[in-house]
């Protein structure tokens, strides 16, 4: 189902169940699929990685170092046939390094299977990735949003969403992961939708 197709269901819901997220879905028509940064889901988490805690613009040089150290494709066997050196010469700290090398092998040993993603519950998939060094619950929960377009992920985890329900709610940022807890049941089951009408509206003011 296209993204403003799941909007508009959402919105049927939310007219009636929270007119704050109906109004303010109504005025941020979301357009196409969610982007995601690779088909593969190996691929996708190790540029989340080497994402964290860097500038946009370091992270892209980075990624883009660690991709020709790795001879142009991201794979489990081609990271586990690097060195930590030559993964750490492109870029990734130590920590970051190890992340890498975690998925990886957790990977070849059939611990996280990609391929079994589409058929398993959220919760289910948040616990297999959260067991890889370096994946938090954010970060698990970003790839259930953009990489495989589930549609009731609630992540009050993250700061842009708890800013863009402070500006729509009128609450201060440190009461709104509150907020999102109770309004929760009245988003669901299309949190995911209600994630980026927040993040779009906190776009769109800035």
């Amino acid at each position: 189902m296209s993204v403003d197709a799941l909007q508009k269901k959402a919105e049927a819901r939310w007219k009636a169940s929270d007119p704050v997220m109906w109004k303010l879905s109504r005025a941020h028509p979301l357009e196409g699929e969610p982007p995601i940064q690779s088909p593969d889901g190996f691929a996708t988490l190790v540029q989340s990685i080497t994402h964290q805690q860097v500038s946009m613009a370091a992270a892209r040089t980075i990624h883009g170092r660690l991709v020709k150290v790795l001879g142009g494709k991201v794979t489990p066997r081609r990271v586990l046939n690097r060195t930590p050196e030559q993964l750490r010469s492109a870029g990734l700290s130590r920590g970051k390094t190890e992340y890498v090398l975690d998925l990886a092998d957790k990977t070849l040993r059939k611990e996280v299977e990609f391929h079994r993603f589409p058929a398993m519950a959220d919760e289910a998939i948040l616990e297999e990735l959260t067991a890889v060094k370096g994946i938090g619950t954010w970060t698990a929960k970003m790839f259930l949003l953009f990489h495989l377009h589930r549609p009731d992920v609630f992540a009050p985890e993250d700061l842009g969403l708890r800013m863009g329900v402070a500006r729509a709610y009128g609450v201060p940022e440190p009461k709104a992961k509150a907020v999102m807890e109770s309004h929760r049941a009245y988003w669901s089951p299309y949190n995911s939708v209600a994630a980026r009408v927040l993040w779009t509206s906190l776009r769109v003011a800035t």
